[in-house]
C-alpha cells in the first residue's frame, strides 16, 4: 500500500484555451466511453498524481503542451500520448483498482483532517475530526471521495480559522 501512496506532483499552467485540468480515468461511461474523476488542485496549478491513467490538459513548463491527452503513470514514470484504444483496453484493470484508489483517496482525506486537528489542538476538535475520519468508511464511490477531498482542500484554511475563532470567543468550546 505504501508505494501507491507516493504522489508525483504535476504543475500545470493554462493551455491556449485558458484551461488546465487533470482527470483520472476510473472506468466506463455509457455516454462518453470513459468515466473520469477530475482531480483537485492541491495548490494553485499543482496536482497530485499516482499510478493510473489520466487525461491531462494544460502546459507543464519545458515540455510540449498536454491537449486532452491520455497518459499512463506507472511506478512514477509517465507515458504520454496513449490512444483511446489503449485506454479502453485498460478499463477492466482500472475498474479492478477501485478499492486501492479509494483507499488512497481516503488516506489523503485523513491527512487533511489530521492537519486540521494539529492546527487547532482541542479535545472537541479532535473528536470532530475523528468522527469525520470514521465517516469515511461510509463513502465507497470514487467520485464521492474525490468530491470530499476537493472540498477539504478548498476549505481547510477556512475550517482552521473558524475553529480557532470559536476557541477564542466566549461562546466557543471552552
Amino acid at each position: 500500500m505504501q508505494e501507491e501512496l507516493k504522489a508525483q506532483y504535476l504543475r500545470l499552467e493554462n493551455n491556449s484555451d485558458e484551461k488546465k485540468w487533470v482527470a483520472e480515468i476510473v472506468g466506463e461511461d455509457p455516454t462518453f466511453r470513459l468515466s473520469r474523476v477530475f482531480l483537485p488542485e492541491i495548490e494553485k496549478g499543482v496536482y497530485a498524481i499516482f499510478d493510473g491513467i489520466y487525461q491531462i490538459h494544460g502546459i507543464h513548463p519545458g515540455i510540449t503542451p498536454f491537449n486532452k491527452e491520455y497518459c499512463r503513470v506507472h511506478h512514477g514514470h509517465m507515458q504520454r500520448n496513449l490512444s483511446m484504444q489503449d485506454v479502453l483496453q485498460k478499463v477492466p484493470e482500472l475498474m479492478a483498482e477501485e478499492p486501492r484508489r479509494n483507499a488512497r483517496i481516503k488516506y489523503q482525506i485523513r491527512g487533511i483532517l489530521e492537519e486540521i486537528t494539529q492546527a487547532v489542538d482541542h479535545e472537541l476538535i479532535r473528536n470532530n475530526m475523528e468522527y469525520q475520519i470514521e465517516q469515511l468508511d461510509n463513502l465507497e464511490e470514487t467520485k464521492s471521495l474525490m468530491a470530499t477531498l476537493s472540498q477539504l482542500i478548498k476549505q481547510k484554511d477556512q475550517m482552521i480559522k473558524h475553529y480557532q475563532k470559536l476557541l477564542t470567543t466566549e461562546q466557543g468550546y471552552e
